[in-house]
C-alpha cells in the first residue's frame, strides 16, 4: 500500500511542490488585453513575478545541492 503526499499534508503541512503548484493555479501567466487597465496588468504581472521568483529559487537550490 502506498501513501499519497496529499494524504499527509494535514499532518505534515504543505510540500514545497504543492505550494508552487497552487501558486501556478492561482496566478497563471498573463496575456494582457489591449483594453485592460495598465494598473491591472501591472498588478497581475507582479503576482506572477513572485511565482517565477519562487520557481527559480527552487531550481537554483536543487542544482546547488544535488541529492545523492
Amino acid at each position: 500500500m502506498s501513501t499519497y503526499p496529499n494524504t499527509l499534508e494535514p499532518l505534515l503541512g504543505p510540500t514545497i511542490e504543492s505550494v508552487l503548484h497552487e501558486m501556478d493555479v492561482l496566478y497563471p501567466p498573463i496575456n494582457p488585453h489591449p483594453k485592460e487597465e495598465l494598473a491591472s496588468i501591472m498588478y497581475k504581472a507582479g503576482q506572477r513575478s513572485v511565482v517565477e521568483w519562487y520557481r527559480d529559487k527552487l531550481q537554483n537550490e536543487n542544482t546547488a545541492y544535488p541529492t545523492q
